[in-house]
């Protein structure tokens, strides 16, 4: 079921792009420094299979109109867990000079939680341009975070029908998969 949602909002997008290309305007195309903040809300893949918010800011420079690499630093979080990435990213913006454009980004790094791990993050999107140096983005990403050391009360009965409980800590993988809005300037 959520494979089709995903490889509809695909298809819609790039179809919805395609179709928007067509038009003759001309938009800032970006270059220099450029900034983004983005909210978004995701999907865990951890046995809750909760669901958790992430916001970050990116700052960096685009190259050539195509190529932006800046570094950024996040939020992630549900009603368990705090993650707080710090990231390179490296977008690739493929059409540069149009009103709706397609774009890949690529973050990596690492996160500082109750432990310290690794971060990678992988999304595919739509960037909306003005004629100004601002844009709206929109995307469907993939986020990595390695293990991390999670903590919860558990209760039991002991052998005589006593009610107790037990503070317990595993190692769950807080990955995820989330829908991002995003603003650039």
């Amino acid at each position: 079921m959520m494979k089709k949602t995903i490889l509809t909002l695909f298809m819609a997008f790039f179809a919805f792009t395609a179709f928007a290309q067509n038009k003759e305007t001309t938009i800032h195309v970006p270059s220099g420094y450029q900034g983004f903040l983005e909210y978004g809300n995701s999907w865990h893949f951890n046995k809750a299979m909760s669901t958790g918010i992430n916001l970050s800011t990116t700052h960096g420079f685009y190259y050539n109109g195509h190529v932006f690499v800046g570094v950024g630093v996040g939020i992630d979080f549900d009603e368990n867990l705090f993650m707080m990435p710090f990231y390179t990213n490296v977008r690739y913006l493929f059409i540069n000079d149009k009103f709706i454009s397609p774009f890949l980004s690529l973050r990596l790094g690492s996160f500082i939680s109750n432990n310290i791990g690794a971060y990678g993050d992988f999304g595919v999107g739509v960037r909306f341009a003005s004629k100004r140096d601002f844009a709206v983005n929109v995307m469907v990403v993939g986020t990595y975070f390695s293990k991390v050391n999670y903590g919860h009360d558990v209760s039991e009965v002991d052998e005589f029908g006593y009610p107790y409980t037990q503070y317990v800590t595993e190692r769950i993988s807080p990955s995820h998969i989330s829908l991002r809005l995003g603003i650039e300037w």
